[in-house]
């Protein structure tokens, strides 16, 4: 047994880190980046989805704050448009606005700009190759609130016919189901939800509870991204096991 640790511990000292991680560092250009593991969740959502016909709307959301869904969602989005040549619309209702900060294409967005002029964002979006875009807006005033009206729901629902006609995909990254109890209602007007869990962190009866809640409002959850996933021995030997 000694002499299999000794192996493993020589083959590399650090331990392998399977997802994106956060930084507590300022942002650079390249702080989401494309990755192999997007590119696998890209895989897994066209084919989950290859029912929905046009652009897709994805609502990213966690069981409670500092899961990481805000960098899954930036990353994914950069994969999207880098290496799928898609157009990507990111709908900002986080508490940070980190993505908007970042990626902001406009600031102050109103409903009905949103509405009414989507070519104007897609156009002014950060260009990825010949095709590939991403773009932001805060919409801290369609999900910010800590209990949604009918009228402000009704407003989500409407924007995905419009958006989904101009964009290949549109984002939304949601507050945690901890910071917004309405959150499984905007999850329903979504084609899917993905629930951002981080690995070695969250309780699983808690990311459960939550899968419970969207799937009780209707809402389609995709599945379950293991954030910060670490493997503490080569994923080579995983795969042999």
């Amino acid at each position: 047994m000694s002499k299999i640790y000794e192996a493993l511990r020589r083959h590399d000292q650090r331990p392998m880190v399977d997802e994106v991680s956060e930084s507590s560092a300022p942002l650079t250009d390249n702080f989401f980046v494309a990755t192999r593991q997007m590119q696998t969740l890209f895989r897994s959502v066209e084919a989950l989805l290859s029912d929905v016909h046009g652009g897709r709307m994805i609502m990213l959301s966690s069981a409670r704050p500092g899961e990481g869904k805000t960098t899954v969602c930036g990353s994914f989005a950069a994969t999207l448009a880098q290496n799928c040549g898609k157009s990507v619309l990111i709908l900002d209702g986080d508490r940070d606005h980190v993505l908007a900060r970042h990626w902001g294409t406009h600031k102050d967005v109103t409903y009905p700009m949103l509405e009414n002029h989507p070519q104007v964002i897609l156009q002014s979006g950060k260009r990825f190759g010949a095709t590939g875009s991403v773009s932001v807006v805060s919409v801290g005033s369609l999900l910010g609130s800590a209990n949604g009206s009918n009228v402000e729901i009704g407003q989500v629902a409407a924007l995905k016919t419009t958006l989904t006609k101009t964009f290949d995909y549109v984002l939304i990254d949601a507050p945690s189901v901890a910071d917004l109890s309405w959150a499984p209602a905007i999850g329903a007007m979504a084609d899917g939800v993905i629930l951002v869990v981080q690995a070695e962190r969250t309780r699983w009866p808690v990311a459960l509870n939550s899968k419970q809640e969207f799937e009780g409002s209707g809402a389609k959850v995709l599945g379950v991204f293991l954030n910060k996933r670490r493997f503490y021995i080569p994923s080579r030997i995983y795969r042999r096991i």
